[in-house]
């Protein structure tokens, strides 16, 4: 089957002035021969008090299967955590920052509802895409997150939580990257961090944009290129 790369970056700016942007992140997103997609992100907070390195992989219809998440705050390694989903639970492996053993559990996982939060941009439309869209009003996401905080500023193994989310329709967004046809959701995440906008786009919920009202800022993607490798051998048959 053909493979799909995805590079690109998004930028941040204060909702009153979208002139005064600061690099956020880059990534790279796969569409792999199985149907799955990989997103490899860097995250970087303004000042550099928070720099997040993670790859995550979902299966075709977006159902979690894998993970790792590498955190910097304040200038030291705060530590890793690795992922992965098999059967009815998930494996979660913590490597912490100053050489402690390894710390190993499992938690019972529905992966037909429930989802992975690692915290990056790009893949911030994957953990909505168990909702059915067919149905207005307000629905729930179950998400296990990797950080107790709204900035992910922390690592282990997480915990879950419940927030509700309501599916705004179909709509054109314009950014910088270019004009995407996308899904809308209005994330209420409440004290963690206030009401999300998001726009995502309709073939692989990549993230285009999203207003986090409560912190007042925005992300948005601003670069985006699409390269699909066929599946044929560019060298000839040898």
């Amino acid at each position: 089957m053909p493979f799909t790369r995805i590079t690109g970056s998004y930028v941040t700016h204060p909702l009153d002035a979208p002139e005064r942007t600061a690099d956020w992140e880059d990534f790279i997103l796969t569409c792999n021969p199985d149907g799955s997609r990989t997103a490899m992100t860097l995250s970087r907070f303004p000042g550099n008090s928070i720099v997040r390195q993670v790859m995550q992989t979902v299966e075709a219809d977006f159902t979690p299967r894998d993970g790792f998440a590498r955190l910097y705050a304040d200038g030291r390694y705060a530590g890793s955590v690795v992922r992965q989903v098999t059967g009815g639970e998930v494996t979660s492996v913590v490597l912490g920052p100053d050489g402690a053993p390894i710390d190993v559990s499992a938690f019972p996982f529905e992966a037909t509802r429930e989802v992975l939060g690692y915290h990056p941009t790009a893949a911030e439309g994957w953990k909505l895409m168990k909702l059915d869209r067919s149905v207005p009003g307000v629905q729930t996401i179950e998400l296990l997150t990797t950080s107790l905080t709204w900035n992910g500023g922390t690592m282990g193994h997480g915990r879950k939580v419940e927030m509700p989310v309501e599916y705004l329709g179909e709509e054109d967004m314009h950014v910088p990257a270019g004009t995407f046809a996308c899904h809308r959701f209005l994330w209420r995440t409440g004290d963690i961090d206030g009401d999300l906008d998001i726009w995502v786009t309709r073939k692989d919920a990549l993230m285009v944009r999203m207003n986090g009202y409560a912190k007042g800022h925005a992300y948005v993607l601003a670069r985006y290129e699409e390269t699909v490798f066929p599946d044929t051998n560019e060298f000839g048959d040898y």
